[in-house]
């Protein structure tokens, strides 16, 4: 004995940094593989809830490890002549990817997931293990290690259970003791005890029943039903969002180059018109109106400029990118849109209104809501039932001859005071007359939504279709105007002022378009209607239940 403490004393070191390493790697596996279970767990729970809420699955990972396409961008070259042209398809694929805000949504989902598996393990069996000891005494006496034996023994105890709730709120009970007891000083003394034991406790009137005895778990699983069905709205949200912020950032890059042709037209403008006063054919007061002019475009090209960078480092840093990365939004999307025009809305405002009341999901949640605090009022009735408890115990001890313990009691408890139910029972009334109130606010609120979101579209379309026009009339008016002041039948000022009506149709006519676009995608998103492919592309549903893809 002797001589291995001393070995023990001697490797001491060698033994402890072993152990430590050991350690660390039993930890690192450890963690690994309680990760692989915690993601098993709760990707389980948002799958099973993605079936309930939608009827169908979606994919869904809080992997946040960045895209190639993000990892191709971050490697552009800063200094490039020209930047790296975006298309919308891929911006709404790196949001999807690489947002923080929705990264953070996405886990907070993952949270609750993980969570609801506390819940429910207290319907699964219950495993722990406790009380698991021993002890020694050992003393070192010149330079000699000793033990110190009298009393000084080993003793521990082990103790493991499963546990699990019944549907008919019955609260099983398994167990396994064990018991050791040994003494330095009498090699004979060792003891040992082991024990199996059941306990059931049944619940008889009040807690009895699948309707009290499930309610944690039912309500935990629902509320996750819930926040799926408030991630994909908040998921269509999004990629609305991003695709405002995009078709934004182009609107501010038309106007950009809107501003630089009205600052080159106002050059030629202010030198013609010089030329015109040099000859005597114009007042010199035109020629410094001309100049003027040239003056306050050149300060509003470089307004313009400065919003479309702001702009661009908004969108960068709303997709998570680098605030200096070479990328820009490509004008040809705002092409496409130009070319298709004004989509026709293949549905009429009642139809409408009725998809939206019948299919939000959120109203959908509401409704929901409603449902859990008519429970909770039934609930809350049935509480005022006396406590009438069975319970069963028995013990058997592993030790041979040993009898088998039984016991069986029944208790009730007759509550005189009913304060705390009487409460609960009037609180759970008004929170559903809450909910009814909040579903029929919402209702009402959705289809004011609805109405409005109409009523922009039919608005849109009628300055769209105007602005249009205004330009188409604006040009012929800067081109008649020019004819007639090469002539000396019109005045600079009236050139200058058909120049500012052509710049500012072009640009309504371009924020027209935009804003029907971003206003269709949430009338379909109000009506429920608005369909996200994985990597964010939408998609409008028909009424003949195809797809299109859009824009």
């Amino acid at each position: 004995m002797r001589n291995m403490y001393e070995i023990f004393l001697r490797q001491g070191t060698t033994a402890g940094l072993m152990g430590v390493l050991l350690l660390s790697v039993s930890c690192t596996k450890i963690g690994d593989y309680a990760e692989k279970r915690a993601d098993r767990a709760a990707y389980g729970n948002i799958r099973g809830a993605q079936r309930n809420a939608l009827g169908e699955l979606s994919s869904f990972s809080i992997d946040d490890g960045q895209s190639d396409l993000v990892r191709e961008l971050l490697e552009l070259d800063q200094l490039a002549e020209k930047p790296e042209l975006l298309s919308l398809a891929d911006g709404l694929a790196i949001a999807m990817a690489n947002s923080r805000s929705y990264q953070t949504r996405k886990e907070g989902l993952y949270i609750q997931a993980l969570n609801l598996t506390e819940t429910q393990k207290e319907f699964n069996w219950d495993t722990s293990a406790s009380d698991i000891s021993a002890s020694a005494e050992v003393r070192h006496i010149d330079g000699v290690l000793s033990e110190i034996f009298g009393d000084n023994g080993v003793d521990g105890s082990l103790a493991l259970s499963v546990s699990r709730t019944l549907v008919s709120g019955a609260k099983v009970t398994l167990g396994f003791t064990h018991e050791i007891v040994d003494y330095f000083t009498s090699p004979d003394s060792l003891s040992e005890n082991s024990a199996l034991s059941l306990n059931i406790v049944q619940p008889l009137l009040n807690g009895f029943g699948p309707l009290v005895s499930r309610e944690g778990l039912r309500q935990s699983e629902r509320d996750m039903v819930y926040s799926v069905r408030n991630f994909k709205r908040y998921q269509q949200g999004f990629v609305i969002d991003i695709s405002a912020e995009y078709y934004s950032v182009l609107r501010m890059l038309d106007q950009l180059n809107n501003e630089r042709k009205n600052y080159e037209s106002s050059i030629a403008n202010r030198e013609q018109t010089e030329s015109y006063a040099k000859a005597g054919r114009i007042a010199d007061f035109e020629a410094a109106q001309a100049r003027q002019s040239e003056l306050n475009a050149a300060d509003r090209w470089s307004l313009s400029r400065a919003s479309y960078q702001k702009s661009l480092d908004d969108f960068r840093f709303t997709l998570g990118l680098p605030i200096d990365l070479n990328i820009e939004a490509d004008p040809a999307e705002l092409m496409l849109l130009e070319q298709r025009g004004l989509v026709e809305m293949d549905i009429t405002l009642q139809n409408a209104l009725n998809s939206a009341i019948s299919n939000r999901l959120d109203l959908i949640n509401d409704r929901g809501a409603v449902e859990d605090e008519e429970r909770n009022v039934e609930i809350q009735q049935r509480n005022f039932l006396p406590n009438l408890d069975a319970e069963y115990d028995v013990t058997k001890s592993l030790d041979s001859g040993s009898d088998l313990d039984q016991d069986l009691t029944v208790s009730l408890n007759i509550p005189f005071d009913w304060t705390e139910k009487r409460n609960t029972f009037r609180i759970a009334q008004i929170n559903l007359e809450r909910e009814q109130r909040n579903l029929a606010e919402n209702e009402s609120d959705v289809q004011r939504n609805v109405r409005d979101l109409w009523r922009k579209l039919e608005r849109n379309r009628s300055v769209y279709n105007n602005r249009l026009l205004s330009v188409r009339l604006s040009e012929r008016r800067v081109e008649n105007t020019t004819l007639l002041l090469k002539q000396g039948k019109a005045l600079t000022r009236d050139l200058l002022d058909a120049e500012d009506d052509l710049l500012s149709s072009r640009n309504q006519a371009t924020v027209a378009l935009v804003d029907f676009t971003i206003n269709r995608l949430r009338f379909w998103d109000a009506i429920e209607r608005f369909e996200i492919d994985p990597k964010g592309m939408w998609y409008e549903q028909t009424t003949t239940n195809s797809s299109v893809a859009t824009p």
